[in-house]
């Protein structure tokens, strides 16, 4: 199992950081291994997603459920795709006006060797560059 944690204290509200990491739909826009994403329900405090992942040219969609409590957190949880378990968090911290502490991890295991060879160093790329892609929406960065 592969696995990846940060924390950050951002230029930003916590409340900016939570509407990005919600913002499922818009992910193809700034993460570059994300083709497409869709929100397929959403009810309460939560919602079921997919995504499309591009791993370098091999694509494959996965399903989520995601639980959250607005500007706090946000747990992410595999239904369906080409990983064995897949499992995410979210935390959000609002420490002043203009700052926040973020809290991100994930751990993973892709269901086939073959594809474990060509996705793991793909995936494990993006998890380390996860934080700092949301920062950069949330915070209005630039690249």
């Amino acid at each position: 199992m592969y696995g990846f944690e940060e924390t950050r204290i951002l230029a930003c509200s916590a409340e900016a950081m939570f509407d990005v990491v919600m913002d499922i739909e818009a992910y193809p826009e700034f993460l570059p291994w994300v083709s497409d994403a869709k929100i397929l329900s959403k009810q309460d405090a939560e919602l079921t997603a997919e995504l499309m992942a591009d791993f370098a040219g091999l694509k494959k969609s996965f399903s989520t459920v995601d639980r959250f409590v607005s500007n706090e957190c946000v747990e992410i949880r595999l239904i369906d795709g080409p990983f064995r378990f897949l499992e995410s968090f979210w935390s959000f911290e609002q420490i002043s006006d203009v700052s926040c502490k973020v809290h991100f991890s994930i751990e993973f295991e892709f269901k086939h060797a073959w594809l474990a060879v060509v996705a793991t160093p793909i995936f494990t790329t993006a998890c380390k560059t996860m934080v700092h892609a949301f920062e950069r929406r949330a915070c209005g960065m630039k690249a």
